[in-house]
């Protein structure tokens, strides 16, 4: 099957980029949460294998091997509308006001760091793949432009720094890809199941 022809079948089961929503978690205790934020724009982490090179017994060809993992830089960008009340930036510079204290200087991490957690949904709106960052908090609220001759809605950019992020793929098999996997496969079952019994039976 050609790539085109493949789309052409499978086209309502592509993930689009333009379906996904964003939930934040604040430091504990902090009651900062929010879901469905108004992101208009997010840059994936990515992750790397980082390897040193060593030679065995004081010569002969290098050898590769795994030294550290690089997620992607630890930081996540994303890009939030601003609405006449300016929920989301509100949350998000109260987050940041969790690390440093004008009094007591800068808190320890688990003081302030929560989690972001980013999904991408199915055409159905369901969840199909989620991506969690962990020990997360705003680095980085960049500045706004204020123009007299523009009338393009608001938005700021926040930069999460993190410790590490995981994908659903990476969860338990209780998990959210492992729940969607254990409901087709039940359905793939139920169907061979029924193919057999006409096969067999007639029915």
């Amino acid at each position: 099957m050609k790539i085109n022809q493949f789309m052409s079948a499978h086209l309502d089961n592509m993930v689009r980029q333009n379906r996904y929503e964003v939930e934040l978690f604040g430091p504990p205790n902090s009651n900062i949460r929010s879901r469905g934020m108004r992101c208009t724009n997010i840059s994936l982490p990515g992750k790397q294998i980082v390897f040193a090179e060593t030679t065995e017994y004081g010569g002969g060809p290098m050898r590769k091997h795994a030294n550290k993992v690089d997620y992607g830089g630890g930081l996540a960008t994303m890009t939030f509308l601003c609405d006449h009340t300016f929920e989301d930036k509100q949350l998000v510079e109260l987050w940041q006001s969790k690390i440093y204290d004008e009094g007591y200087g800068y808190q320890y991490p688990e003081d302030y760091c929560g989690e972001v957690v980013i999904r991408q949904l199915g055409m159905d709106g369901l969840p199909v793949y989620e991506v969690k960052l962990h020990d997360a908090w705003p680095q980085q609220i960049t500045e706004q432009t204020l123009d007299s001759t523009s009338s393009e809605i608001q938005s700021f950019v926040c930069g999460f720094a993190f410790r590490s992020w995981s994908s659903s793929f990476e969860n338990s098999p209780s998990g959210l890809l492992g729940g969607l996997f254990k409901k087709y496969k039940r359905k793939i079952t139920t169907k061979v199941n029924r193919k057999l019994d006409e096969e067999l039976f007639g029915n």
